[in-house]
């Protein structure tokens, strides 16, 4: 059996689950195009660039929405079906937004994709929890980190379409395609359409029996807050950040995307560095000195002017967010020996709550200033420095009781 196991952990293993690795690739790809060229879309549609930033928080609404309601269609459908049925959704809103011009009508069209975004995102993850190869942290690393790579892609598809003087309109066309794509390898390597139905039983357990420790429980919230401040953190500087730095900075759009392509990157290459840390370092510990240092970038970001100074700042700030998000998910969600999977929905949808909060934020105080409107970074990061502070004493404590 042990052998049996071993086979499974194979190069081709992990190649067989490269259309999940797409699906967390197409996520940010999907809403993240638009943050560098919204000034584009404001000249447009005569909209404030604040105001198109809230397509942002109603993707991130839908999104948390549908990976908290995924389970229900489990019970009727197999997961390629929802997949299958949820892209060619998405495929048909993403055309509609290409034609499209009334405010009211982005934010619906980005809530419903961020839904069916959501729905999809959780039978991928389902895809991978349940493969057989043995070695699942580094599956799962490998699935959480092809999504900083389509946050490195986004800010370049949305700056070669402006850059070459071609309507923002045609991105959404772009999207619809590489979607296709998408599917096109569900085909390739889940062709398995008779797989078994997925065993429910964790999902029914009931929460009074999940939640009975007080010290776990306490533990469970500090990983959901330390999540919660990060998500914002991480919001502002990879959804906003683009328009500060072309108007408060006056980059252009290809610096613009570049410094946010330089982020997503830095995080990337974190967790690749982290991946060698962990096990030999306790994650409350990798977690903070990352938070710290994400914090201390960011606030050498805001008043710096030179151009280098602020594209080397925002490289070590997402070295510092690289994997606070993928430890503190691994953490938290694996606290209590039962309804492992409802607590990794939860902690997922904490991290996006967070995410959503920030686009209202900014907004709010770009009205009155520009310039301070990142300032919700930092402090968030901050925020998270203290809170993981916080659990380490508070761990340390209940194990001497």
């Amino acid at each position: 059996m042990k052998s049996a196991d071993t086979n499974n952990d194979t190069f081709i293993s992990y190649l067989k689950e490269l259309p999940n690795y797409m699906t967390i690739f197409m996520i940010p790809v999907l809403f993240m195009t638009a943050g560098p060229m919204l000034i584009e879309m404001s000249r447009s549609t005569g909209y404030s660039t604040g105001d198109l930033s809230l397509v942002f928080t109603f993707f991130i609404i839908g999104l948390v929405t549908g990976q908290l309601t995924s389970v229900l269609f489990n019970r009727k459908f197999r997961k390629i079906i929802i997949i299958f049925s949820g892209y060619i959704v998405i495929i048909a809103m993403l055309v509609l937004l290409a034609n499209i011009g009334h405010l009211y009508l982005f934010y619906v069209s980005y809530l419903f994709t961020g839904y069916i975004s959501g729905v999809i995102w959780m039978q991928a993850a389902k895809y991978i929890l349940e493969n057989k190869i043995k070695n699942k942290d580094r599956l799962i690393t490998i699935f959480l980190s092809f999504y900083p790579i389509g946050n490195i892609i986004a800010p370049f598809i949305s700056s070669a379409i402006i850059r070459n003087g071609i309507s923002w309109r045609y991105s959404y066309y772009i999207l619809a395609g590489m979607v296709v794509i998408v599917l096109a390898l569900y085909v390739i390597f889940k062709h398995e359409w008779r797989e078994k139905t997925l065993n429910l039983d964790e999902e029914k357990i009931p929460f009074r029996k999940i939640f009975y420790k007080r010290r776990l429980n306490m533990l469970f919230i500090f990983g959901c807050l330390l999540l919660f401040f990060y998500g914002i953190s991480e919001a502002v500087i990879a959804v906003w950040s683009p328009t500060y730095l072309r108007s408060e900075k006056l980059f252009d759009i290809q610096n613009a995307g570049l410094a946010i392509s330089i982020f997503w990157l830095t995080i990337l290459a974190g967790r690749i560095i982290v991946i060698f840390l962990a096990g030999k370092i306790k994650a409350n510990y990798i977690i903070l000195a990352l938070s710290i240092l994400a914090t201390a970038a960011m606030s050498i970001f805001i008043p710096l002017k030179n151009t280098y100074g602020i594209l080397v700042a925002i490289g070590f700030a997402g070295l510092g967010c690289s994997a606070i998000v993928t430890l503190g998910i691994s953490s938290t969600s694996t606290i209590y020996e039962k309804g492992r999977g409802i607590l990794a929905t939860i902690v997922f949808a904490v991290v996006n709550l967070g995410a959503a909060a920030a686009p209202f934020i900014t907004r709010l105080i770009s009205r009155f200033n520009m310039a301070w409107s990142v300032i919700i970074a930092p402090l968030a990061m901050g925020a998270t420095a203290l809170i993981i502070f916080g659990k380490i004493i508070y761990e340390n404590r209940s194990r001497k009781q």
